[in-house]
């Protein structure tokens, strides 16, 4: 009876126990971080009645008899399962997803461990557990005394986080910067289509494309953009006419005129230069100077008499050699089989080609048409008649080796397509001004901006501009693929140089601007010198920094390498900007978050943000064996392993959930569970202990 009671005892002893931790699990529902506890059990030590026997050949074997003594609590079990999450919206709460412990330490040293990640500053910036004053625990940012960037070694030992009010973040020269995105290839006037009703009920296709004239009158960052179109008709690819035509930026056309003759000719005197052998018809003309490099230098508009014509031009010089372009407002093209004849010159000289006619004497006017060896026309006259057997002398500008042939049609059989004078670029039939085509301007400029920085934290505003010079931009020497021209300004009116060697800043020497260029996939390919008063590209020298002068704001020489290999040129829309600059102002620290890997960010005043410090988590071999310090911590026990220092996310650790708090992983319904079966439990064996005592108080009554 005695051994029923005792085991009875245990009975209660262990279920008592059971309902502690239950309770305590239910008291801390709501406690942030808690680890819910369970108690398993263990059966105490058993006496034997009878020990087992053998089986023999006469009998089977018999098992032991025992009477065990009770039960014991085995084990009382951290349940370390994660616990739900509650947003709170406070930067400084965080809570750990997976695992770890956050690490705080009081002012002798002392070390402990939480999962309750209630954190706030204290008067000194430092980031404490705000219900025990313990100091978070992590890696503090270095200022690079180069840079001025923050950094974080992790192999440092960890320390208080602080995050000071006010802190400042150093002023930085800017010392590099990258260009990135797209250039629209689809810039400038388009491509214009159009057919013409065409001589005797013969249509004629016409195709008209646009590309850069390389000798412009106007630099190509001005508002006014010079364009030479050519002009297709019929099937073939030969130019059968050429016009000037000039753009404001908004795409309407300000002047223009189809090219009919070019002629050499020398100035006799300063302001104006006379022209002879002009084989075109008295009227009004638009002359184009060029010089004998062919850059434009003017545009005026003179008349013709008699074949002769005197232009005035402040930019015209006694004895200075000039090219001077005819041209009006109409291009003349062929319809396909009126042709009278077609002569080869009998010969060529550098300003006149002669030729026998040998087709049908004409009493009307014809036109005479100039092709070179690959059929493009480079010259055209008007004749008022032509008689066979004749000779005929042409003056231009030609190449006395060349090959060229002779064209001429009566001037009925030619269809003319009248070129915009001003306004918008529509192009119409002369006979038939409802048959017309506009062509679609998109202006070839295009402007992106950034704020540079000298040592001392001033902003410069530096606006990059890029224009489109042309798809095949022949600078008179050499041609370049899709080019286009830039230019870097200063808002504040420093002036920019362009250096061919970052480190040694040399500046470069043929120019004070750039080309890009860009094969004919988009891609990059090459970054120039360029002069734009001279439309001169110069391959031999790269563009690679620039640099201006602070001294007006107490610095020295601001310079800034420069990178544009990023740029690409699709049929996309513009958006290329400064992705990348490396410099800064002065700031003071304004607000600050913690990432997922423990990073603590800064926002500071000049917009810019930096690394402030990180959090540290401590990971154990065995986090079940952590001994409760109460206030929610934790500390080492003999059987929890030491603490491995982690940055959150790497090495096994979990990471981190700012505006967040983990909650209790204790299931009320669980809890409640076990507390109706520590209940049960204990009124079972509290009935052993009463059935046992009644059983004794018989055998005490025996005496009676």
């Amino acid at each position: 009876m005695i051994r029923s009671i005792y085991s009875g005892v245990t009975g209660l002893q262990g279920f008592q126990q059971a309902i502690d931790v239950v309770g305590n699990n239910i008291a801390n529902v709501s406690t942030i971080g808690f680890k819910a506890s369970r108690v398993t059990y263990a059966t105490t030590f058993s006496q034997v009645l009878e020990l087992s026997k053998r089986a023999t050949e006469l009998t089977g074997g018999t098992n032991p008899k025992q009477i065990g003594y009770g039960v014991k609590v085995a084990s009382i079990d951290k349940i370390m399962s994660q616990g739900s999450f509650q947003n709170t919206g406070k930067k400084t709460d965080l809570a750990i997803q997976g695992d770890g412990f956050f690490i705080l330490k009081d002012g002798s040293g002392k070390t402990y461990y939480t999962r309750a990640g209630n954190f706030d500053l204290d008067v000194n910036g430092t980031l404490v557990q705000a219900s025990s004053g313990l100091k978070l625990q992590g890696w503090v940012a270095e200022p690079d005394p180069e840079s001025g960037k923050r950094f974080v070694d992790t192999n440092k030992p960890i320390s208080d986080i602080q995050i000071s009010a006010g802190l400042s973040m150093a002023a930085k020269k800017t010392s590099y910067m990258t260009v990135a995105n797209n250039l629209d290839a689809r810039v400038g006037p388009s491509k214009t289509v159009m057919t013409l009703s065409g001589y005797g009920g013969n249509s004629v296709d016409v195709k008209i494309l646009f590309d850069r004239e390389s000798g412009a009158l106007q630099e190509p960052f001005s508002d006014y953009q010079i364009y030479r179109a050519k002009v297709y008709s019929g099937s073939d690819d030969s130019v059968d006419g050429e016009i000037y035509i000039k753009f404001d930026k908004f795409g309407n056309v300000v002047q223009s005129g189809a090219i009919k003759q070019s002629l050499s000719a020398t100035a006799t005197t300063d302001g104006s230069l006379t022209l002879n052998n002009i084989q075109q018809d008295d009227g009004n003309y638009t002359f184009i100077i060029k010089d004998v490099n062919g850059n434009i230098l003017d545009v005026q508009t003179s008349s013709v008499s008699s074949g002769n014509a005197t232009i005035s031009s402040e930019k015209i010089v006694n004895g200075g050699n000039y090219i001077v372009e005819i041209a009006n407002d109409v291009v003349d093209l062929q319809t396909p089989g009126y042709v009278l004849s077609t002569e080869t010159p009998t010969s060529v000289a550098a300003n006149q080609i002669d030729f026998t006619y040998n087709g049908t004497t004409t009493t009307s006017p014809v036109k005479v048409f100039v092709r070179d060896g690959d059929g493009n026309v480079v010259g055209e006259y008007s004749l008022d008649n032509i008689t066979n057997g004749s000779s005929y002398s042409l003056s231009g500008v030609f190449n006395a080796s060349g090959a060229y042939t002779i064209e001429v049609v009566r001037e009925d059989t030619v269809n003319s397509v009248v070129v915009p004078g001003s306004g918008e670029p529509r192009f119409y039939e002369a006979d038939n001004p409802t048959n017309f085509a506009v062509s679609e301007f998109n202006s070839p400029f295009y402007t992106t901006s950034v704020q540079v920085y000298d040592t001392l934290g001033n902003a410069y505003t530096l606006y990059i501009d890029f224009v489109k010079l042309s798809a095949n931009y022949y600078d008179g020497t050499d041609t370049f693929k899709n080019a286009w021209a830039f230019r870097v300004r200063n808002a504040s009116g420093e002036n920019i140089k362009y250096l061919s060697n970052y480190e040694t800043g040399q500046e470069i020497t043929s120019g004070t601007a750039g080309v890009m260029t860009f094969d004919e996939s988009g891609r990059f390919t090459g970054i120039y010198a360029f002069d734009p008063s001279t439309g001169k590209v110069n391959r031999g020298e790269s563009i690679d920094a620039i640099k201006f002068d602070a001294g007006e704001n107490g610095d020295g020489e601001v310079k800034i390498k420069l990178n544009l290999t990023g740029i690409t040129q699709f049929a996309a829309t513009s958006d290329a900007y400064v992705t990348e600059q490396n410099g800064n102002a002065q700031g003071t620290l304004e607000s600050f978050s913690i990432a997922e890997n423990g990073d603590i960010i800064g926002t500071f005043s000049n917009g810019l943000t930096d690394k402030l410090g990180k959090v540290a988590l401590a990971i154990f071999n065995n986090p079940a064996g952590l001994l409760e310090a109460g206030n929610s911590l934790y500390t080492e026990s003999a059987n929890s392993g030491g603490a491995i220092i982690r940055q959150p996310g790497f090495g096994g650790s979990g990471s981190l959930i700012s505006g967040a708090l983990e909650m209790s992983n204790v299931d009320l319904s669980e809890e409640f569970t076990k507390l109706i079966i520590a209940q049960r439990g204990f009124q079972a064996n509290a009935r052993v202990v009463t059935t046992a005592d009644q059983i004794l108080q018989e055998v005490v009554n025996l005496r009676r």
